[in-house]
């Protein structure tokens, strides 16, 4: 295969081998805390950008922010690390609160109304 036949994914490379994130993912909260508190910080604060990212992986992401400092968090999301630090203070209530501006975001639902025909 010659490099122009190869395509290459535009996806940011997971900073732990799959089994480490596969193993936090599977985990209740307080345990993937403790699983990620055995990385070094920086790669803490790393993980915790990749998987804030992804829907599937946020609230992954704000538990393994709550192992982290706000310098790291900087580093890792920018500006946006200042926000997260304060959100990660409080994964359970940040979750909740985006689930219910999301709800009242999401369409109403549509209802169809039935033809009737008036032949009179």
């Amino acid at each position: 295969m010659t490099a122009s036949n190869v395509h290459v994914l535009n996806e940011e490379q997971c900073p732990v081998p799959e089994d480490i994130l596969g193993e936090m993912h599977s985990s209740n909260p307080s345990d993937a805390a403790k699983v990620a508190s055995k990385l070094p910080e920086p790669q803490r604060a790393q993980l915790a950008a990749f998987c804030y990212e992804r829907r599937h992986l946020h609230h992954l992401g704000l538990i393994i922010a709550s192992t982290c400092g706000q310098y790291s968090l900087r580093k890792a999301f920018g500006l946006a690390g200042e926000v997260v630090y304060k959100q990660s203070r409080k994964p359970d209530e940040t979750i909740a609160k985006e689930r219910r501006n999301a709800n009242q975001m999401a369409p109403k639902p549509v209802s169809l109304a039935k033809f009737v025909r008036d032949d009179h």
